[in-house]
Parts: C-alpha cells; structure tokens; sequence
C-alpha cells in the first residue's frame, strides 16, 4: 500500500483520498477508483482521471450512494481516460454541479443509479458498447434536457430516466426491446415518445405522469403494454396499426387512438377532391398533429401555375390556420406506379414547424414509404437560423 499526496493506493487501486481539495488529479498508475474513495468530497471542483484506469468502482447491493464520487456536489468538471470500460454504480450519483461529462468511447457498463441527482447535468452522450440503460442511472436528473443512446441498446432499466423533469427528448434506438417499469416515470416536458421498431414490452407505469406527454408511437412487434404505463398522462394520443396489441389496450382504456389506416384512408379519399387539369397528376394528403387531429388537403392547380398549391402544404396550411402547429406524421398519397414525394416547397414548410415528423409516400397501388423529414431535408433552414 502506498500513500502519498493524499492518494492511498493498494495494488493499483484507488482506494481513499484525504488531501486537499480544488482540482485534483488522480496519479499515474492506478487501475480502478475504488468504491467511496471520494465519498462526500465536498472540497473537489475538478477531477482528471488518467489514462489507464479501467473502472470507477461502486456497490452493487447498496441502497445509499457509495460510488467513488458519490456526493462530491461541487465537482464541476470532470475528465475521464480513454481506458475507461466500467462505470459502476453510484459513481457520479449526487454530484449537483456538473453539468456535462463526456463518457470514453470504450466503456461497456454504466451501473445502477450510475449519475442518479446530478441535478444540473443537461445533456450526455452515452457510448456505443453500452446494451442496457440501467436501473436509475439517470434518476432525478431534474435538468436533462436530451440524452443520445447508442444504437446497441435493448434495455431502458426501471426509473432509467425517472424524474427528469426537463427531458424534452430521448431518441431510442431500433435495438431496444423493453422499456422497464417506470422507466421515464414523472418526465414531465417529454411531449412525443416513438416506441422501437423491435421493442417487445412497455412496463408497467413506464411513462407514468408524463403530462406533457401528446403523442406515442407504437409498433404492431409490442406483446405486452403495463397497465398504467400511461397513467397520469392526460392529454396522450396513441399511434397504432389497426389490429394491434397496442390499438386495442389504447381503446380499451379509453385513450385516443389514430391508427396508420385512418391517415392512409384520408389521403387516399382527397385525391378525388384534387383540382389537376394541367398536371393531371392529383396528391392526396393527411397530415397528423400531435393532438391527434387530423387535417387533410390536395393540390389545386391555376392557369397560373405558380398560384397552385401542393396537398401538404395544402394540410399544413389548414391545420395552422385551426391553431395547430406542431405535427406528427403525414401520408402522401398518388395514383401512378412512383411514390408521391413531397416538393422541396412542401419539405421547407413542414420543417418550419416539426421538422422531425415522419413522411409516409404512397404509390397507387398502395405501397409505402417511410422517411424522417430530416432525411428528406437534412441541414435545413429554420427559425433557428435566424438567431
């Protein structure tokens, strides 16, 4: 065992530190920060963890924060090696002033409750080797604004994200194939959850009291939906396939449902309503806001063409003007052998007010499409552009 600076070290790890506080910089030669080696710092401000160490320990089994950096609620700034694989539990958990941490590419494992009340942590990027979001690993993260998790992953663990209060957005990726219990519980400004096309399971009360929450998109591969996953979210529309597990526990419970069928339905009747004697090409289209309500258009054509216009801005026109302006999806239909795609007039609009919507392109056979309007319009310009 060595001690020196303050740095008690036995066989490579890190096991306590009673120096001084401010920046601190762990030396050379340590392997793993062992657990509670920081515990309660409060002296700390900044943390540099050298290359080769491979973990930052905790206890798996503890119900109290005992990570190695477990309420250190001044540190601010922290650097972490490119040797790093394991986060483990409880290791950053309480650390209320930091406010961004950029995890090494090569990490595997974020334990339980790894960054639980890092209050002003307000976005974080986690790496692609990590399959599971564990149990609380970002609970009571009050200040989460986004979160990008990696295209691997096929777990959201209970209260993953639970009470993140400011969490506006969380991209799931393909892979994941269960949301947990309580997984995005009390996530109050999270306004629209697309569900992945692999997933299997939504546990129960996973997104209770959501209450911002307008709009879930479910795919028809869910088995199973937990009874009170949607409780305490009022103003919820669920977006399903007819037919489905997810149709029928969203009528069963009396929550509003706009299934794909009812906008391909829409689209599909407003072609007789197109005005086309110079194209002779009429589009149909539905257009889907986040409320549910639906808002359909066609195009109608002028002698003088450029006073025409396309059937999606036809129903984005119609649904701003019925005081709606933020958009979930919409179905463009046409009755030749190509998919209707939208003009680059058309994309340009839409990006104007939800520029993350799906686009769903129909030919007339009644086949289709699906893209992102980002797709379709990547590097857009917008109204945030002009600041």
């Amino acid at each position: 065992m060595s001690n020196k600076d303050g740095f008690a070290v036995t066989d490579g790890i890190l096991t306590r530190y009673t120096g001084p506080g401010g920046n601190i910089v762990i030396p050379a030669g340590v392997r793993a920060v062992g657990q509670g080696a920081f515990l309660n710092f409060l002296a700390m401000r900044s943390l540099t963890v050298p290359e080769g160490v491979e973990e930052i320990r905790g206890d798996f089994f503890s119900e109290t924060p005992t990570g190695a950096f477990s309420g250190c609620s001044h540190l601010n700034s922290v650097q972490l090696p490119q040797s790093l694989r394991e986060i483990g539990c409880w290791a950053f958990a309480g650390c209320k002033a930091l406010k961004a941490i950029d995890i090494p590419s090569g990490v595997t494992k974020i334990g339980n409750r790894a960054f639980q009340d890092c209050e002003n942590l307000r976005s974080i990027g986690v790496p692609e080797g990590v399959r599971e979001i564990d149990y609380g690993v970002f609970m009571g993260c009050k200040n989460l604004l986004t979160v990008d998790l990696p295209a691997g992953a096929t777990v959201i663990r209970e209260y993953a994200f639970a009470d993140c209060a400011s969490l506006s957005r969380a991209d799931l990726p393909r892979t994941v194939k269960t949301i947990d219990y309580c997984a995005f519980r009390n996530c109050a400004s999270l306004t629209s959850v697309t569900v992945p096309a692999d997933a299997k399971e939504i546990g129960d009360y996973a997104f209770e009291n959501c209450t911002g929450l307008l709009s879930v998109t479910i795919p028809d591969g869910v088995e199973s939906i937990g009874e009170n996953a949607f409780r305490g979210c009022p103003r919820v529309v669920v977006r399903a396939r007819t037919g489905s597990v997810a149709e029928r526990y969203a009528r069963k419970r009396d929550i509003p449902v706009v299934t794909y069928e009812q906008l391909k339905d829409a689209a599909q009747s407003m072609l007789d309503r197109a005005y086309a004697p110079y194209s002779h090409f009429p589009v149909g289209a539905a257009l889907e806001c986040e409320d549910g309500t639906v808002f359909t258009g066609c195009n109608v054509e002028n002698a003088v063409y450029p006073a025409g216009i396309c059937a999606e801005r036809n129903a984005v026109f119609h649904a701003v003007a019925e005081g709606r302006t933020r958009f979930t999806r919409i179905v463009i239909a046409g009755r030749g052998a190509d998919f209707c795609m939208p003009c680059g007039i058309c994309r340009q609009v839409m990006a104007e007010f939800s520029p993350d919507m799906e686009v769903i392109s129909m030919n007339g056979e009644g086949q289709e499409k699906r893209y992102t309007l980002r797709e379709l319009l990547p590097h857009s310009f917008g109204p945030h552009s002009l600041k």
